[in-house]
């Protein structure tokens, strides 16, 4: 998606991670997550049918992967997705 939408991308290896799990009283998770970065223009990430691709694959991925969260960060700002319904 990312080649075919916004040019390419890169995935970096697993990192060593951790994060506060507030919907299980707080506790700590320990985890191994992939890091992809995507450089584009302003104006493919504002295209509308872009991002609506972009949210699908968000979504799918966090589905697929049982995540939590999926951390999107575009410019400075960060999106945090927890709703991965279709």
């Amino acid at each position: 998606m990312f080649g075919r939408v916004f040019g390419g991308a890169t995935a970096y290896p697993r990192a060593k991670g951790i994060w506060r799990d507030d919907e299980k009283g707080g506790i700590l998770i320990r985890d191994e997550p992939v890091v992809v970065h995507c450089y584009t223009t302003p104006d493919d990430i504002e295209a509308g049918s872009n991002l609506a691709e972009l949210g699908r694959f968000c979504r799918k991925m966090g589905r697929d992967a049982h995540q939590g969260e999926i951390g999107l960060v575009i410019g400075n700002e960060y999106f945090a997705i927890h709703d991965f319904e279709e």
